[in-house]
């Protein structure tokens, strides 16, 4: 059984109709995957990018792991690197640290080895098929070089659509996009040793995440112990060993001897019911139960005792979350000092559901990876139990969760646990209980409908009471937007959705580190009280520091607070029901305890340093207009800004003093800045526009404070194509930059094509480096070549979109690839921004080509505009005709007009009761 959810069910979408989907649309989703790749440019200067904490850099605190893990945007790359974003449905959202690399045919990722290591796990992405059923590709491993194996990887076990419990069948709201494979190699990998993952061919993109390399050995079977080959079981997986482990299992027991899993790989069907019994695997690399319905489960409450699990792996098929199903790798009662130590689970619902009444188990070393449900949830009335060293990775629910159901877990222990991604709900939480422990994990990257650390009275728990202890913990990335609240949930949150919280609940020397919206939250139902903190540290939130919604107390002893997003440390608007005592030490919060904000929820912004993120509104688009079925795009076009080319792309510099690093000159924030190091010119900054652009001029701002007094600063503007031949695009000036003028300077720049736009500062009158808040990069006047399609790979957005049928497929340059409305809700529109206005001569219009598209007549008009608000029509509505065979393509000649916003008004279409387009190419008069 599974904790009932109290999320709202979001509309499940309807399935795939067969009226003109194409028996093969497998096939066709994977040709339209190369289309994909528009959205990805190569992003040379990508490596230069902040790099988010790890949640496995904590000195302190999380799991101890036996694998050193590699972020693929650090390492180097021809791929794309994916703009750092926290908007749910986004690819680079759900990737460690909200950043990954897309791969297309001849690009890679290739990480240089710190350490020995002869095995890795590659956490990766690769699009859904168009009817969600199976398929795999390869991604090329090179070793210095020379080419060693191909990985192939699946979307079996990702992509997840629709409400709460989810599915596997395409629609609306897609997530869980990522899964784990895994490789070893012949002989062991050197330090230095370069480790390349490459797509050779294909038009499949594959995003990297990260790469975990490790050094494994085999174990040798204990003396004395019963193999369970011996009664039958297959190590090769050909045969179903299901009934051998059974038998073995009763006689190593009856035997009181140890049950030895040799090297392999077993398939085994159904449960495998334990009791005072200790199972060993050569290790979880080596020896691997695998199969539909596997698990290892205790007896009924009660339950077992005296087992002890260690060296293996369980290895479901679950590729759906149904809560009715037991498909979990660990179930039951097993306690009475049992162990479950060093066991690989990944594929399964749930890794450790558990069933109390029952006390005492350790669970140590495990990793549980790609499940459809919670980590590890200890269930009715589990006490004296120790969760610790464990690493925890995409998860369908809680990562860790105590559920006092009917009876209260009590006396447990969450402890030195390392929780990523948690793709539904929080990851660590308790509901209700006594006397229960969470200390010194690291949790980093929540998703949706949760936070970092949860305590709650929730699920109908037994109400929570004794002394709960949540010490020396640190979030990173903590809390999201909660889609149905439609406000953000802190790092660190408390609910009283069931009854008031009186339990002493004691927070202390604990760290809320770059948290996507507040920091600590108390929210609806009753009052909490009783809820103290002693050494917290608030640092990066991006809107509040404390954010209060219901009555209670709280006590607060050196809290500090900093790059508080919203300007306002803390929200509230209960006045005198919530109560704050302060201690001493308290800063960067506390001035504002008798004027607290209280008003409309304000966008997050984050200023944590080094944090790259732009705000989850911008970089990415958003689900609705973004491609669903393949990696979120780069920034492309003006998707960014309102003409700013520079804004949130990447940067580098020669040089940067501590905090002040190159991203902060495009950011869109002009209190941030970037300094060189001192005393060491020339230093340059060079941003990546991501494609060839003209360009017409370029601002330059330091921040606005009169405390920056005037100084000039003296640089050369220089362009490049290719990031190699640079040329003076605007020669060595000085320039003023007065604070009672707004500290900006605009630089105009003759009209020059570059990808690369760089500034070389050789003098400062205000300071001896290169300072800079805001580099700003405008399009100039240029008159495109009438060959040149204006709308590829441009922000587009429609009135509406089905299914996976995104806007984004009509300019991407793919024209098996579509965009389709909602049926039968004329009119509908499809509006894409070329970025500048434009002189349009011509509209190319396209539907797929295959015959399987029978001939259809779409009635629409054609309007354009300059500010995207007062729209002009340039072509009166008429009844076009796509014809497959004169290839389903349609142009319509406008009179030339000037246009950055151009926008198709449909009105009828004789095939289907929706506007449809494939690709939608604008061309200059």
């Amino acid at each position: 059984m599974q904790k009932p959810s109290r999320h709202t069910t979001l509309a499940r979408a309807t399935g795939l109709g067969g009226h003109r989907r194409l028996a093969a649309a497998l096939a066709t989703t994977l040709a339209g995957a190369a289309g994909l790749l528009a959205w990805a440019l190569p992003q040379a200067g990508a490596a230069a990018l902040p790099v988010a904490q790890s949640a496995l850099a904590v000195s302190g605190r999380g799991a101890t792991v036996p694998f050193i893990e590699y972020e693929a945007e650090s390492a180097a790359t021809n791929g794309s690197v994916l703009d750092a974003s926290r908007t749910a449905g986004m690819l680079p959202s759900e990737a460690s640290g909200r950043q990954a690399v897309v791969l297309g045919a001849g690009e890679y990722v290739e990480f240089r080895l710190t350490s020995p290591a002869n095995a890795v796990v590659v956490h990766y992405s690769i699009p859904d098929s168009g009817d969600g059923s199976a398929y795999t590709t390869p991604l090329a491993v090179y070793v210095n070089g020379a080419k060693n194996q191909d990985l192939s990887l699946t979307n079996k076990y990702s992509w997840f659509y629709g409400g709460y419990p989810f599915s596997n069948s395409p629609g609306s709201n897609p997530h869980h996009f990522y899964d784990d494979v895994r490789a070893t190699f012949a002989n062991t990998l050197t330090i230095g040793t370069k480790v390349r993952l490459q797509v050779d061919s294909g038009n499949t993109p594959i995003t990297v995440d990260t790469a975990d390399f490790e050094q494994i050995s085999a174990l040798a079977q204990p003396s004395g112990s019963l193999s369970v080959v011996s009664y039958g079981a297959d190590p090769t997986g050909a045969a179903n060993s299901t009934a051998a482990f059974s038998s073995a299992i009763a006689a190593a027991s009856s035997q009181g001897k140890v049950l030895w899993v040799p090297a392999g790989a077993y398939t085994v069907t159904a449960h495998l019911i334990v009791n005072k019994v200790t199972i060993q695997g050569a290790g979880p690399w080596y020896s691997v139960l695998h199969g539909s319905g596997v698990g290892i489960y205790g007896n009924n409450s009660p339950g077992s005792s005296n087992v002890h699990v260690s060296d293996l792996a369980v290895f479901g098929e679950v590729v759906d979350r149904d809560d009715n199903a037991q498909v979990n790798a660990f179930g039951g009662a097993i306690g009475g000092g049992s162990t479950i130590t060093n066991v690989w689970m990944q594929h399964v619902k749930v890794g450790l559901w558990l069933d109390g009444p029952f006390s005492g188990l350790t669970v140590s070393g495990c990793r549980i990876l790609d499940t459809t449900a919670d980590g590890l949830n200890l269930h009715n009335g589990i006490t004296n139990t120790t969760v610790t060293n464990n690493f925890i990775r995409n998860t369908g629910d809680d990562g860790l969760a105590m559920w006092s159901d009917q009876n209260a877990d009590a006396n447990n222990t969450f402890a030195f646990n390392t929780v990523e991604l948690p793709i539904l709900a929080n990851n660590i939480a308790i509901y209700g209980g006594h006397d229960n422990k969470v200390t010194d994990n690291v949790v980093s990257d929540t998703q949706t409908q949760g936070g970092g650390l949860h305590v709650a009275n929730r699920f109908n728990s037994v109400l929570l009471s004794g002394v709960t202890t949540l010490a020396r913990n640190t979030t990173l990335r903590a809390g999201v937007l909660d889609p149905n609240w439609q406000f953000g949930v802190g790092a660190l949150w408390f609910d009283a959705l069931n009854g008031a919280m009186t339990g002493t609940i004691a927070v202390s020397d604990t760290d809320l580190l770059d948290s996507s919206y507040e920091g600590i939250q108390w929210v609806e139902g009753s009052s909490i009280t009783n809820v103290s903190f002693t050494n917290v540290k608030i640092d990066g939130a991006g809107t509040f520091a404390l954010q209060i919604q219901t009555a209670g107390a709280a006590t607060f002893t050196n809290v500090t607070a900093a790059h508080i997003g919203s300007g306002n440390p803390i929200y509230s608007c209960m006045g005198s029901s919530f109560t704050i005592n302060q201690g001493s030490g308290n800063s960067g919060w506390n001035s504002q305890v008798n004027s607290p904000y209280c008003g409309g929820w304000p966008q997050p912004v984050y200023t944590y340093p080094g944090d790259s993120s732009p705000t989850p509104t911008a970089g990415n688009p958003s689900p609705s207009t973004g491609p669903t079925s393949g990696p979120s795009p780069s920034p492309s076009g003006c998707a960014l800004g309102a003409g700013n080319l520079a804004l949130h792309k990447p940067i580098s510099a020669s040089s940067a003093t501590q905090t002040y690093s190159a991203a902060n000159a495009v950011d869109g924030d002009a209190n941030s800045y970037w300094e060189s190091v001192n005393n060491a010119f020339p230093q340059t900054l060079t941003v990546d526009l991501c494609a060839p652009a003209t360009v017409g001029s370029i601002t330059l701002k330091l921040p606005p404070p009169a405390a920056w007094a005037t100084r000039t600063e003296t640089l050369s503007v220089l362009g490049s194509t290719d990031n190699s031949t640079y040329s003076t695009l605007v020669s060595s000036a000085g320039y003023t930059f007065n604070p009672a003028t707004g500290n900006a300077v605009t630089i105009p720049v003759p009209a020059s094509t570059a990808r690369y736009v760089r500034l070389s500062f050789t003098g400062n009158t205000g300071w001896p480096a290169g300072q800079l808040s805001e580099f700003e990069v405008y399009a100039g006047s240029s008159t495109p070549p009438p060959t040149q399609n204006l709308a590829q790979g441009k922000a587009i957005s429609a009135s509406s979109a089905t299914q996976t049928y995104s806007a984004a497929n009509a300019v991407d340059g793919d024209a098996n690839s579509y965009w389709e409305s909602v049926n039968n809700a004329f009119p509908q529109t499809l509006t894409v921004d070329l970025c500048a206005p434009a002189t349009v001569g011509s509209i190319t219009l396209k539907l797929p080509p295959p015959a399987a598209w029978a001939t259809r007549t779409e009635t629409l008009s054609v309007l354009g505009s300059t500010d995207n608000s007062t729209y002009s029509t340039l072509v009166s509505s008429a009844g076009y005709t796509f014809n497959p065979a004169t290839g389903n393509a349609v142009t319509i000649p406008v009179p030339a007009s000037t246009a950055r916003y151009v926008r198709l008004s449909f009105t009828g279409n004789t095939g289907w009761p929706a506007g449809q387009l494939s690709e939608f190419e604008v061309y200059a008069a």
